[in-house]
């Protein structure tokens, strides 16, 4: 429990792709989006840190913490 937050915890997953993602969605026409174009764990851990200036913590830190 965090009190400066007022919250138990929370628990958190999005979803990162880059533009022009839709064309494996889409119903028609689909096509492969290839291994350039995806958004890498690495490049998303970045992303993160960079854009909210968060901190990733590692599960297994987090339970040995415990």
């Amino acid at each position: 429990y965090d009190p400066s937050t007022g919250i138990y915890g929370m628990d958190f997953y999005v979803v990162l792709e880059r533009p022009g993602y839709r064309v494996a969605r889409r119903r028609r026409c689909k096509a492969v989006v290839g291994l350039q174009h995806r958004v890498t764990k690495e490049d998303a851990m970045k992303w993160f840190q960079v854009k909210y200036e968060g901190v990733i913590l590692n599960k297994a830190q987090t339970t040995a913490a415990s």
